[in-house]
């Protein structure tokens, strides 16, 4: 999907239009704010919104992100400017009406706008890969040194000890049988839980754009290799940092993708047991919490490293630490050496 048609969605254009609303009015009602003096009069305060709107636009990492962003300020700034003018009669259907209704009906369309039109998830090109709980937890388990297999090789092993060849031929096929058996219908739950759950959230869904990448993109277990470099963004899909950052994270999947290093992500809020996965992590789902998104390194189940960084300090090290990472593609690339990961020239491995 191209930036053109991302941003017309109706999540976007339906925010601006509440954006520019207050400014629309004033210059219809109030024409003389454009003249140089009325320019002059209020130069206090247009430098000092222009200054923070020239940091957000170095500081987004996308053009959505920079979009939701002067929104949400425009916004603020029109909710404060109909404030201002609730002394402002209106006139409605013939008769004279309280400003302050303008402020109360622009926040109940604000919050109406906020419920139904949410920010939709990242529609760019990506080769992120999207994991279910079954999957997150193959990833993350360091291999035991006995397998399963192993196991059970020892035990037949020890049947040929003490009985006949011949009885272990037969044992042995039909433990083979119904091991195959537990082990596909094991597969086929698996799936078919796997379609339920795309079914329910359509996001998660398959999308071919034309450019040879799939946005997002689903694997079977048994397509995913722990021994591989795993970075594995946690996310929680009401979470507005967590929507900025999907298009950074796609951005390092598409530039840094190897055969041995992969990118994934997981929204907990998405599964029953996604509590269990963020407390198995420390990831904080409050909703003021500073630990979204938390993207985390991993190999043959182990974390080698984090983000944001949790800074070695004995008060506020914590926090410093989530505060101060921006989730930018160059910190990314920074904290896990995108550069040289996959390569053997890692330096914390």
């Amino acid at each position: 999907m191209s930036l053109m048609e991302r941003l017309l969605h109706p999540h976007y254009l339906v925010n601006a239009v509440l954006a520019l609303s207050y400014p629309i009015h004033q210059i219809i009602n109030h024409p003389d704010l454009l003249s140089t003096a009325s320019i002059g009069a209020y130069s206090r305060y247009l430098l000092p919104a222009m200054a923070l709107v020239t940091i957000k636009i170095r500081g987004a990492q996308s053009p959505e992100e920079l979009v939701s962003v002067l929104s949400l300020y425009m916004k603020v700034f029109s909710l404060y400017g109909y404030w201002a003018a609730s002394y402002e009669a209106v006139e409605f259907w013939g008769s004279d009406w309280s400003g302050h209704w303008r402020f109360v009906l622009y926040l109940l369309a604000w919050t109406v706008v906020f419920i139904a039109l949410p920010q939709p998830p990242y529609q760019g090109p990506s080769k992120v890969i999207w994991l279910d709980s079954a999957q997150l937890t193959y990833l993350t388990t360091p291999s035991e040194k006995k397998s399963k297999g192993e196991g059970r090789a020892n035990d037949q092993s020890n049947l040929k000890n003490r009985h006949s060849s011949a009885k272990i031929v037969e044992l042995d096929e039909e433990d083979e049988a119904l091991d195959d058996e537990e082990e596909s219908e094991e597969e086929q739950d698996q799936d078919q839980d796997r379609r339920h759950h795309h079914h329910e959230h359509g996001e998660h869904c398959n999308h071919d754009h034309g450019d040879g990448l799939v946005h997002p993109r689903q694997k079977k277990t048994s397509d995913l290799d722990p021994s591989h470099y795993w970075i594995i963004a946690f996310n929680a899909t009401w979470s507005s940092p967590c929507r900025y950052f999907e298009a950074s994270h796609a951005n390092c999947s598409i530039k840094y993708d190897r055969v041995n290093v992969k990118f994934a992500k997981i929204d907990m809020d998405l599964f029953a047991d996604g509590e269990e996965i963020a407390e198995r992590f420390k990831i904080n789902l409050a909703a003021t919490t500073l630990d979204l998104p938390t993207l985390i390194l991993f190999k043959d189940g182990k974390a080698l490293k984090q983000l944001p960084p949790k800074i070695a300090t004995k008060v506020g090290g914590d926090v410093l630490g989530k505060v101060g990472w921006d989730r930018s593609v160059s910190s990314v690339e920074a904290a896990f050496e995108l550069a040289k990961l996959g390569t053997g020239k890692e330096s914390f491995v």
